[in-house]
């Protein structure tokens, strides 16, 4: 009976270990989600302001900020960056993985379960 206690506590505790787990991962899609829809904005707004000085300079081809203005809207065209954000959401996944897997071998060490 004392083995069956011991496994029913370790269960409640690896229970508990992924309820964190998860919330944390949840919190890192939230910040995902966040810094995505920013990065999404500040792309729109550069696309726009690029947009605009291409159309007010496009007839002039012979100005000087003409290859320019050409260069920078078709820059301005090319999807948004979210590497840093992807990047940022890989690493809170990995640290929650961690911090569970972590603390399962502190529990089965607690409660004598071997841990794999």
């Amino acid at each position: 009976m004392p083995d069956e206690y011991r496994r029913d506590s370790f269960l409640t505790g690896k229970a508990a270990a992924e309820a964190r787990r998860q919330e944390g991962i949840r919190e890192a899609h939230e910040v995902f989600g966040k810094a995505h829809l920013v990065e999404k904005a500040r792309h729109a707004a550069a696309y726009e302001r690029a947009s605009a000085r291409w159309d007010a300079i496009k007839m002039n081809a012979k100005s000087e900020r003409y290859e320019e203005a050409w260069r920078a809207f078709q820059l301005a065209k090319q999807p948004p960056n979210h590497n840093k954000a992807r990047a940022e959401l890989d690493r809170a996944i990995k640290a929650a993985d961690e911090a569970y897997h972590a603390e399962l071998a502190c529990l089965g060490q607690e409660h004598g379960v071997e841990v794999s």
